[in-house]
């Protein structure tokens, strides 16, 4: 089986190919991400109407790359290419894309030269995220189900992000393929932490979740967004921090000291996060020091916050492991590219005898097509229900 996996739930748009069958790691045939980056980087942060104008510009040129690289890409006839679509189906495809004003002209031009690809099933994300955002790819996905007679997948982005760990990386980065999904992994406690999401998630087997904790204002990732704005140190936030940490840890006799900053609900009763509180206390410890002398500290203000972070998430989470007699740990979502992140998890759960740790690899952290095709794999083998092009629509608060 074949499954075209479509993502556009924030700023990245990601189009994937997977060959599935019944083997537990399917092939990964094309995965391309355009990246949005330089487009929101003037403002410090997504602009939803931004983001989804760059997906209804990017979606064809990714999905023509996408089919070529799996050689699945074969232009009609030459004759063929100047007929007209049947005009009941290129009404109803207008009709479906009549919100996504530019990505219907290039979708009716793809219609029209490209025969039908030897694709069998259609995944899209359709929550949670930006609603224009993920509209733009949920309505790609309802006129290629409609156009090519194919039936739809619907993804959970986090469910997503949760099977990002099973995904086999051919070139480098760490393979979580040695724990195969089954009782010896499950039940695992799943960190998922992004620019939008901070949640512990129990996972009991594929498809089966619980929450057991979530931010309650920022999230992880803002938060680092939000910092990196007071230092003027630019968009995305994580990264830029993470540099500037890892000068404080390089010199650290040579660099200068700045106070502790709080560990938000580290001694809370539950599993709950909250970061707006530490991105406050940043704020006012920068409004005590002269500006000039900012500058020199920029590396020690990253390096303690990031470690506040990263204290916060790493005993939440091992103490929910420890509470729920979790046989792994997993991280997920765009932090989880964070060096400090994933060190600390490493030391922590080799502090727990018989616990195995999944870390998906750097490039499958922060959002893609593989992990949305990824998570259609299971969908298969598990027989949960399917969707078509009348009855999928976009979910900004979907849960898991």
């Amino acid at each position: 089986m074949r499954v075209l996996a479509i993502e556009t739930s924030c700023d990245d748009t990601g189009i994937a190919i997977i060959e599935t069958g019944q083997k537990n790691q399917p092939e990964i045939l094309a995965d391309l991400v355009s990246s949005q980056i330089k487009t929101h980087a003037p403002f410090g942060g997504v602009v939803p109407t931004l983001a989804k104008r760059e997906h209804q510009k990017n979606l064809i040129p990714l999905l023509e790359q996408a089919l070529g690289q799996a050689n699945f890409l074969k232009p009609k006839k030459f004759f063929s290419r100047f007929k007209n679509i049947p005009s009941d189906k290129e009404k109803i495809l207008k009709e479906i894309l009549d919100r996504e004003k530019n990505l219907k002209k290039t979708f009716i031009k793809f219609a029209k030269k490209y025969q039908i690809p030897q694709i069998d099933y259609i995944a899209a994300t359709i929550g949670p995220g930006l609603e224009p955002a993920l509209w733009v790819g949920v309505n790609a996905a309802r006129a290629l189900s409609f156009f090519w007679n194919k039936p739809i997948i619907p993804i959970n982005h986090i469910e997503g992000h949760i099977t990002a760990n099973f995904i086999f990386n051919k070139i480098g980065g760490i393979s979580n393929f040695q724990f195969p999904i089954s009782k010896e992994i499950f039940p695992s406690v799943c960190l998922v932490v992004s620019g939008g999401h901070t949640q512990l998630i129990l996972i009991k087997d594929i498809g089966r979740y619980e929450i057991l904790g979530e931010t309650r204002d920022d999230a992880a990732g803002e938060a680092f967004d939000k910092v990196a704005k007071m230092l003027n140190l630019g968009y995305p936030g994580g990264p830029a921090i993470s540099r500037e940490a890892e000068k404080r840890n390089a010199s650290f006799s040579q660099t200068k000291t700045y106070p502790p900053l709080p560990r938000p609900m580290m001694d809370s009763k539950d599993f709950d996060f909250s970061f707006s509180g530490l991105k406050t206390a940043v704020l006012y410890s920068l409004q005590k020091i002269d500006k000039k002398e900012i500058k020199k500290l920029i590396p020690a203000i990253s390096a303690e916050f990031q470690k506040a972070v990263v204290d916060v998430l790493s005993y939440k989470t091992f103490k929910a492991a420890k509470e729920f007699s979790a046989r792994s740990v997993m991280l997920s979502g765009g932090v989880a590219a964070n060096k400090e992140l994933r060190n600390r998890f490493m030391e922590e759960t080799n502090k727990i005898t018989g616990l195995k740790l999944l870390l998906p690899a750097a490039n499958f952290c922060t959002d893609n097509g593989a992990m949305i095709a990824m998570a259609a794999h299971y969908h298969l083998r598990k027989n949960l229900p399917l969707a078509n092009w009348q009855n999928l629509s976009a979910k900004a608060n979907l849960r898991i």
